[in-house]
């Protein structure tokens, strides 16, 4: 940047250089800030400081840094040079270096394997130079007009569906409503189409299915039929999306109380890490860590847990890692009945966030009640239940938290015996439509 800005082909004023140098020092060494006073001694040494002078100086700078941004991203693009490149020699009417730029395209879209909406866009672009360049300099041929329109479908089918796949998966977080345009128009005629075989349109078709329809299963197995096929040609971080949007629903679905996506997210989960796209600049997230974890002790994949847990840690931010790591060994321990070692565990770490703390706050209660300790339970449970009142919680998860301890008093208060009360608090927790720990309070029913 420092270069850049000195550069006489940028700018030949020195006040420029003199300003950024300031600038650029203080931010190198980790100092405060120059004042206003002093960046304008710095940049105009011996003047009399002038607030008018320094703001143009400043305002002219920062313009030159933005073009250096822009500068850095075209230089480190191929594709986006090479389209400027083409554009340029055509205007100019340059038809040898045209034809040039023209092959060097060609064989780049040849090699590489991306074959993600932003490909057609790029592709639409270059036919479009290409179709403008052949109508100047031919009186006569193919300006290639049905391979232009044929891309502008695959263009705009695949960016819509990708941008609706984007919108579904916020509402189910944020409950916003959308409108999807024209999408519900013709979304029914895409099935059978000539399109389904271009894997940005499929992979984003079957992912808005699945996401819309109330029987998703068989869009959700096509789904990760494609996934699975196609994902060399997506990019890493649009693959992560597409990853993140399937496991987010298997996660809502085992909410529901639907058990068949639990070795589907754990699939998508062991498939995400084998192709290394969940972690940025060398670090996995600790919610992803923690997710995996669950699904893995849902069906009960207890080595491949521990061996997750230990292979994996080393990814984790320094500040999470320990309570991150202490935190999964609790839940795998308590899954394996060491309750002891779980207690430990859970006696060692500090949560991070309140999701953490109420998913603490339950292997307690699990670990109390499954042990008898019921006096440690009582309590417990009264604690759990003002802890809930004094925080700002969710809606769904205050809902589901008391749900949880509403049936482990009524477990607790079950006459001896009782079979006919029994049935009926049986039924009751089937039929509750927000509880986590259906499985858990079914199987410990008294």
């Amino acid at each position: 940047m420092k270069k850049y800005v000195r550069s006489p082909v940028v700018t030949h004023r020195e006040d420029i250089g003199r300003m950024f140098n300031c600038l650029a020092n203080s931010s190198y060494k980790g100092v405060t800030m120059p004042n206003k006073a002093e960046l304008y001694s710095e940049s105009y040494p011996n003047e009399v400081y002038d607030d008018q002078k320094l703001r143009s100086t400043m305002s002219d700078l920062h313009k030159i840094i933005e073009e250096f941004l822009v500068w850095r991203i075209v230089k480190e693009d191929d594709a986006e040079r090479n389209l400027l490149l083409l554009r340029c020699f055509r205007q100019r009417n340059q038809q040898r270096h045209f034809h040039k730029t023209q092959q060097r395209i060609l064989k780049h879209q040849a090699k590489q394997s991306l074959r993600n909406p932003d490909y057609y866009d790029d592709q639409l672009r270059y036919q479009a130079e290409l179709a403008k360049f052949q109508a100047a300099n031919q009186r006569a041929g193919n300006l290639h007009l049905q391979e232009m329109g044929d891309t502008m479908d695959i263009l705009y089918l695949s960016r819509k569906l990708r941008h609706a796949c984007t919108q579904l998966s916020h509402r189910a977080v944020y409950k916003t409503d959308y409108d999807f345009g024209l999408l519900k128009e013709w979304i029914v005629s895409l099935k059978d189409s000539i399109y389904m075989e271009v894997p940005a349109v499929a992979l984003y078709y079957y992912c808005y299915l699945f996401l819309t329809e109330e029987y998703s299963q068989q869009y959700f197995r096509k789904f990760r039929e494609s996934l699975s096929l196609h994902n060399q040609h997506f990019p890493k971080d649009e693959l992560k999306n597409l990853y993140r949007a399937a496991i987010n629903f298997c996660i809502r679905k085992l909410n529901e109380g639907n058990s068949e996506f639990t070795l589907e997210g754990w699939e998508l989960f062991q498939e995400g890490l084998k192709s290394d796209i969940f972690t940025e600049n060398g670090e996995l997230s600790r919610f992803t860590f923690d997710n995996i974890v669950g699904f893995g002790l849902r069906l009960k994949k207890h080595e491949a847990v521990e061996n997750f847990i230990d292979s994996y840690q080393s990814q984790l931010s320094e500040s999470y890692q320990e309570n991150t790591v202490k935190f999964n060994f609790a839940r795998l321990e308590y899954d394996r009945k060491n309750f002891d070692k779980a207690l430990y565990y859970l006696q060692t770490f500090q949560a991070m966030d309140l999701v953490n703390q109420l998913i603490t706050r339950t292997l307690l209660l699990k670990i109390y009640y499954e042990s008898d300790e019921f006096d440690l339970l009582e309590s417990h449970l009264d604690s759990f239940r003002l802890f809930i009142r004094r925080r700002e919680v969710s809606d769904y998860h205050r809902t589901n938290f008391q749900n949880i301890i509403g049936f482990v008093r009524k477990q607790l208060a079950l006459p001896l015996g009782d079979r006919k009360e029994r049935e009926k608090l049986r039924k009751m927790i089937e039929e509750e439509t927000i509880l986590t720990e259906r499985e858990w309070l079914l199987r410990n029913l008294r």
